[in-house]
C-alpha cells in the first residue's frame, strides 16, 4: 500500500485500498488494520508497493491473524494463517495471479492449497508475534 492505501492497479481512486492503515512495523513487515474496526479482519488483496509484507492482528489484538507477501506486481505470493484448520496449526497458502491456489478434494469440495511453515515464514510469524505497539 502506498501512504493512502491504494492498491497495485495503480489507481488512487480505490475505495478498497483506502480501508487499511499502517499501525506499526517489525523490520520490513508493516502491521496494518482496517480503518473501520467493525470490518472483518483480513489483509488487502493487492499492495500498491511492490515486494511488501503486511501483517494483521485479530480484533482483540492478542495474536497475529495473517501475514502476506506481495510480489513485484503487488499481488499476493503467499499468506500465512494462524487459524488452525484441518489440524495444520499455523500454515501458509500459496497464491498465483492474485488468487489462492485451489484443489478439489475427494469429496468434491474446493479447498485452498496449504503447507506447513518453512523456517523463513516461521521466523516472520515469530517476529510479528513478538511485536508490541
Amino acid at each position: 500500500m502506498g501512504a493512502n492505501g491504494s492498491h497495485a492497479n495503480g489507481t488512487l481512486e480505490s475505495e478498497l485500498g483506502r480501508k487499511w492503515e499502517t499501525t506499526g512495523s517489525v523490520g520490513d513487515i508493516q502491521i496494518v488494520q482496517k480503518k473501520n474496526k467493525k470490518d472483518s479482519v483480513k489483509l488487502p488483496e493487492e499492495s500498491h508497493t511492490p515486494n511488501r509484507i503486511y501483517a494483521v492482528f485479530n480484533k482483540d489484538g492478542k495474536d497475529v491473524k495473517a501475514i502476506a507477501k506481495y510480489g513485484p506486481d503487488g499481488k499476493k505470493e503467499w499468506e500465512i494463517h494462524t487459524t488452525d484448520h484441518e489440524n495444520l496449526g499455523p500454515h501458509y497458502h500459496p497464491w498465483k495471479d492474485g488468487k489462492p491456489i485451489h484443489y478439489i478434494n475427494d469429496k468434491g469440495e474446493v479447498k485452498n492449497v496449504a503447507y506447513n511453515l518453512d523456517a523463513y515464514k516461521q521466523s516472520l510469524l515469530d517476529k510479528v508475534r513478538n511485536y508490541e505497539p
